[in-house]
């Protein structure tokens, strides 16, 4: 499982440096220029919108831990998701589920199946909202009968999948293999703490809102970044840019989906009609500041957390 994970790590690592090349040659090299000129004033201010979305998404930790008994104090408010996002850079496929996983079993003796509850519930929290802003950008953009609206329509409505995923997983007796008896009990529990998270209206209430703060605060990011660079993008332009990238982040591919949003964002805004190559540098330069804050205060925290930065040491302690 050791070489496993290092051969998808190395191809991760591959496939990220070849988009990038590719993207280096495609790029005006102009406009690349342009990411070499901003000042520090712009890049202070990307910096503090990119730590308060990561503060929102930390209160959303500590609002889903709280209803499993677990009490967040303000570092971890701040700390957690940065580190998460760091271990999604050294481990792409996944690797903020595995940093939650350890910490909070290490920390909290918090079961397994709760932890991939509670990063199931945001994944689906994040497509839910997608699926909402999708129908209004679909709507704006006269793509409501496309595959955009489909899929839009698919995210919204995701909370009545995982009702039907319960009611089919209590349909569904023990068989007489007992590895397949502990996958089905570990994904009943999965699915069964995803509906009860999901029932709870003013827990979820309090999630939608935050999720909320974070899209608005998201788009001004998005939004500073492409008016210092120079772009004219539209409000809704930027706003579709953020949709994009909220959802690129749930299935990752390369370090931090790097080289993968910027293709999925260039091409979908080439859809609607936007200049693709801004879009790109607008999640370029995106993608630079988290990479900042990850690098200084992920590392950080992830020596505050486990006393070290050996992060292979630190996979084998899930």
């Amino acid at each position: 499982m050791k070489y496993k994970m290092k051969g998808k790590t190395l191809l991760s690592y591959i496939v990220c440096l070849v988009i990038l090349v590719i993207l280096y040659f495609w790029i005006d090299k102009s406009s690349l220029k342009l990411l070499l000129n901003v000042n520090l004033l712009t890049i202070s201010v990307a910096l503090l919108l990119a730590m308060l979305i990561y503060f929102t998404s930390g209160l959303e930790l500590y609002f889903i831990r709280k209803q499993f008994g677990v009490s967040l104090n303000l570092v971890d408010i701040v700390l957690l998701p940065i580190v998460g996002n760091l271990w999604s850079f050294v481990f792409p496929f996944q690797g903020n589920l595995l940093f939650t996983t350890l910490f909070f079993k290490q920390k909290y003796n918090m079961k397994v199946s709760e932890s991939f509850s509670i990063s199931i519930y945001l994944y689906l929290i994040t497509l839910c909202f997608t699926g909402l802003f999708g129908l209004l950008f679909a709507f704006y953009y006269k793509m409501l009968f496309t595959w955009l609206g489909l899929f839009s329509l698919i995210f919204l409505l995701n909370p009545i999948f995982v009702y039907i995923a319960g009611q089919m997983s209590k349909i569904i007796g023990q068989t007489q293999i007992k590895v397949l008896n502990k996958i089905q009990t570990f994904i009943t529990s999965i699915i069964d703490n995803t509906g009860k998270l999901w029932q709870d209206l003013r827990f979820t209430i309090i999630i939608l809102t935050i999720n909320l703060i974070r899209i608005f605060l998201s788009i001004v990011w998005f939004y500073w970044i492409s008016k210092s660079l120079g772009f004219n993008l539209s409000f809704v332009a930027v706003g579709l840019i953020s949709l994009i990238m909220s959802v690129s982040i749930i299935i990752k591919i390369t370090p931090d989906n790097l080289g993968v949003a910027q293709v999925i964002a260039g091409s979908f805004m080439g859809l609607v009609g936007a200049p693709s190559q801004q879009a790109v540098m607008i999640t370029l330069f995106a993608s630079a500041t988290t990479m900042i804050l990850i690098f200084t205060i992920g590392l950080y925290g992830n020596f505050h957390y486990f006393k070290t930065i050996n992060f292979g040491s630190l996979i084998h302690r899930i």
